[in-house]
């Protein structure tokens, strides 16, 4: 319904939330042709990175609703922000007794 008649602005309010991957492409690749097509500028809001990056030439991060604290390219707000975290996770593989043990003290806390 946003884009019937081409207006000059589309605002998009999280577009893709509760889309399964495939619809999200798909929906992705309908707002990049429009905005290609620079008839109609797009903004739109997201949580998505992913999105942000696919979607966009120009982004900003807004803090509390209504304060930018950063503005740019995807670039330029990963050179920035980006820094994220890094977890290692090592599974050590039970043993059968470790898993005799556990059924065993699940099925006597079920009785």
């Amino acid at each position: 319904m946003a884009i019937v008649g081409r207006p000059p602005i589309i605002l998009l309010d999280e577009p893709s939330a509760g889309m399964d991957p495939e619809a999200r492409r798909f929906m992705w690749s309908v707002v990049a042709k429009i905005a290609s097509n620079k008839t109609s500028a797009v903004i739109l809001t997201t949580h998505s990175m992913e999105e942000a990056e696919a979607l966009s030439t120009k982004m900003g991060i807004m803090v509390k609703g209504g304060i930018f604290k950063c503005f740019g390219s995807a670039q330029h707000i990963r050179n920035k922000f980006g820094q994220g975290y890094i977890i290692e996770v090592k599974i050590k593989q039970p043993t059968k007794e470790d898993i005799d043990q556990i059924t065993s003290e699940f099925v006597d806390s079920t009785s």
